[in-house]
Parts: C-alpha cells; sequence; structure tokens
C-alpha cells in the first residue's frame, strides 16, 4: 500500500519577512565584493624577492587584514539572512516522514527523513505529554514551523522519534498529515488521550 502527502508551514509574515531577507542578501553581497577587491589587491601588493624597505608588504598586510575583516561581515550576514522567510515542508511517502526547511521559496535544505519504526510518539503539544518529553534533558526540541500560532485548519503535532539521538519535532500541518503516518506506524505511537481537531473545536 503506497501513500504520498505532501503540504507546507508558510511564514504568515511572508512579505515583511522576504524584504529583511533582501536586505540582508544585498548587504552581503556588498561586503563579499569589497572583500573579495581587498584580498585580490593584497596578493598584488606582496612583494617579490623581498620588501626591500618599499613597504609593499605592510601594504599587503593591511589590505589582507581589511579582506579577512569584510569576509567576516559577508559571512555573518549570510548567516543572518537565513533567519528570514524561512517556511517548512512536509512529505510523507510510504513510510517516511521528510522534513524541509525552505529559505525565501526557492531554497531548500533537508531537517530530517524519519522512518515510522523509529517513531517513539505523536501528539497534539497542547496535551500534557509533549511538556513531559521537552522537559527531558536527553530530548532535543526541534521547531519545524516558522509561525507561533497555527494557520486555520492547522495544528502543532509533534512527532518524538529516534533520529540522530532523541529528538521532539514540532510541525505546523492539518490533521490529514497524521492520519497518512498512522496507516503505516506502530501501534500504540498516538498518545492515548489525543482528541480530533474537529472535537477539539466544538
Amino acid at each position: 500500500m503506497d501513500a504520498f502527502y505532501e503540504e507546507s508551514a508558510v511564514n504568515g509574515n511572508a512579505k515583511k519577512e522576504s524584504k529583511r531577507y533582501r536586505l540582508f542578501h544585498i548587504v552581503s553581497y556588498i561586503f563579499m565584493i569589497i572583500a573579495v577587491i581587498l584580498l585580490v589587491s593584497c596578493v598584488m601588493y606582496i612583494p617579490v624577492g623581498g620588501d626591500n624597505g618599499s613597504g609593499y608588504g605592510s601594504i599587503s598586510i593591511f589590505l589582507g587584514m581589511q579582506g579577512a575583516f569584510f569576509l567576516a561581515f559577508w559571512f555573518l550576514f549570510y548567516k543572518l539572512k537565513r533567519r528570514y522567510n524561512v517556511s517548512y515542508d512536509y512529505c510523507f511517502v510510504s513510510g517516511e516522514l521528510r522534513i524541509s526547511k525552505v529559505f525565501n521559496i526557492n531554497k531548500r535544505k533537508l531537517v530530517a527523513r524519519i522512518e515510522c519504526e523509529d517513531m517513539i510518539q505523536i501528539g497534539d503539544i497542547d496535551n500534557g505529554s509533549y511538556d513531559r518529553f521537552k522537559a527531558d534533558p536527553m530530548t532535543k526540541e526541534v521547531i519545524c514551523t516558522p509561525n507561533v500560532e497555527p494557520a486555520e485548519g492547522k495544528f502543532f503535532m509533534y512527532v518524538l522519534a529516534n533520529y540522530n539521538g532523541k529528538k521532539l519535532y514540532v510541525l505546523e500541518c492539518r490533521e490529514l498529515l497524521l492520519m497518512n503516518i498512522m496507516k503505516f506506524a506502530k501501534r500504540g505511537v498516538l498518545e492515548s488521550d489525543y482528541v480530533m481537531q474537529e472535537r477539539k473545536q466544538k
């Protein structure tokens, strides 16, 4: 029995976040261009056959230090821009949950590929079991949503799994994702006090 289900947790602040991403992207490229110019100049000023009092050696060192300084700023802004306009994709394919982080719509990074057999427990973060797992020092929480409130028709679901250690993944999804996972998951994986989202809203 094959199954395929896919959905995304889109950033609710996407328009504002996109502008911030673009700003950091432009600034990072300016720093990179300046760094490249300075480092190339540094190489050109390296004295051939010794300094001989020309002072070119000192100029080369100064330009190299300046280039390294701007390169460090490029790296900082490159890292900062990846915090903005982030969304997540969840794809479930016949017993495997794939979670990807998406940067500014077009760049993707795989977060995890979790087999159903590695899932320990699945449930709603509104339930007490989530708090117990989160408090466990041996468990690392991995937030896989850019939002603090779920979008309409979605809820925050947790997936406790053995994936490079014990990890607690928090997803913003529709209940359809849970239903697809349960077709392949082991018995008892769904928390005992889970309440269907439709009933919760009544």
